[in-house]
């Protein structure tokens, strides 16, 4: 293999690394399916046996 398109290839890869890595952390996306529920549609939620778990915060 010519040396140049090593070089070419390696850099290649590193542009692709670099990219992944940036989108990673610019959009990060949610993990599973949660969604903001108001506290009165929560409760509405587990008195009809829809809710299983729930984290509240702030």
């Amino acid at each position: 293999m010519n040396p140049n398109y090593r070089n070419l290839a390696l850099w290649a890869i590193i542009a692709v690394l670099l990219i992944a890595l940036f989108n990673l952390f610019q959009t990060p996306q949610t993990r599973g399916a949660s969604s903001d529920v108001p506290y009165s549609q929560f409760l509405q939620d587990v008195a009809a046996g829809r809710g299983k778990t729930g984290t509240i915060s702030g």
